[in-house]
């Protein structure tokens, strides 16, 4: 063979090396993990809130603030919120010295009660014991602690009131104070 032709072969061998090889290098880019277990879905498009389903905010101050005051007249350090149908905080309160996992607890409770359509205290009694930090239902958000419940109106859920203090066995009694402020 002609040393011109040999050398042409050469060149499409190596030239189809460099392809197959940058194929090969491309693969795991493509084959990227759309979801791993345990990691939270994607987060629903936000709920269209209309004028009925908001929560007033005048309504929703008072309601945080009668709940912290149930829970610091015992002597438990707290956060309280307020949050709407699409878990956006209305009003959110912290008292001197509350810790900061109270807001991640209150947070991680509200979302459960719009979730679950029920108190975090409810739903967590239909789960049995759990260890600490256990994944629900392949959610990471979801709670069983007590502390937060439903905001309704017209039988309708439009938020939820949650607390997290201290002494984790008066939440929902706190936030129970705070629903009380709703009036609709």
């Amino acid at each position: 063979m002609p040393p011109h032709k040999e050398m042409h072969k050469d060149m499409k061998r190596l030239l189809a090396s460099i392809c197959f090889a940058v194929v090969l290098a491309a693969v795991p880019c493509f084959a990227q993990v759309i979801s791993t277990p345990g990691a939270p879905a994607a987060p629903a498009a936000p709920i269209e809130i209309s004028a009925e389903m908001r929560i007033p905010l005048d309504q929703a101050l008072k309601a945080v603030q009668a709940a912290q005051s149930a829970c610091s007249s015992q002597g438990a350090t707290n956060t309280v919120e307020v949050v709407d149908l699409n878990n956006n905080i209305k009003v959110l309160l912290s008292s001197d010295r509350a810790v900061n996992a109270s807001f991640e607890y209150a947070r991680k409770k509200a979302y459960t009660v719009l979730k679950k359509g029920m108190a975090s205290g409810a739903f967590g009694k239909t789960l049995g014991q759990l260890p600490r930090g256990a994944v629900i239902e392949g959610d990471p958000n979801l709670i069983q602690y007590a502390g937060a419940v439903p905001i309704m109106r017209s039988n309708m859920l439009i938020g939820a009131v949650s607390v997290s203090s201290s002494k984790g066995q008066l939440d929902e009694s706190c936030a129970m104070v705070g629903l009380a402020e709703f009036h609709f």
